[in-house]
């Protein structure tokens, strides 16, 4: 008997969330865990990636067995594309360019993947997204990264 996810998407959801989480846990274990008063730098990564793993599973676990037809319809591959092109623009200008370009990159193509998004809408979500990420990871938290 074979089972199809009646949820496809939350089937590959749950794939995907547990493994990066199982990533996350093993790069993290080549640091110094600690202790919870005084913790080391792969403390947080190994609670957030073991988080990320248990939900994973419970996104699997919850997907309901049940027959689906596979139909991609022309909206959804505009959004895989876009999302994926999001992706693949971040990660291309990150180190380059910095991260308000990146950041802008990334939500303006994202938010161009549902076409009911009017084009002014996507740049001021993109530019106020990278805007806040800055005050909020270089301003509030003091980490070092390039800006620009």
């Amino acid at each position: 008997m074979r089972y199809v996810a009646e949820r496809l998407e939350d089937m590959i959801a749950g794939l995907v969330t547990g493994g990066i989480g199982l990533f996350i846990v093993i790069e993290a274990s080549g640091y110094q865990l600690g202790t919870l008063h005084s913790m080391g730098p792969g403390y947080f990564p190994t609670i957030l990636g073991s988080i990320m793993v248990a939900l994973g599973a419970i996104m699997i676990v919850t997907a309901q067995p049940g027959r689906v037809q596979l139909t991609a319809e022309r909206g959804q591959l505009r959004g895989m594309i876009f999302v994926a092109a999001a992706f693949s623009a971040f990660a291309l200008t990150i180190e380059s360019l910095g991260t308000i370009v990146a950041v802008s990159l990334a939500v303006f193509l994202s938010a161009l993947g549902n076409r009911r998004t009017p084009l002014l809408v996507a740049l001021v979500l993109a530019v106020a997204t990278a805007v806040v990420s800055v005050l909020i990871f270089r301003v509030g938290l003091g980490l070092q990264f390039k800006a620009f």
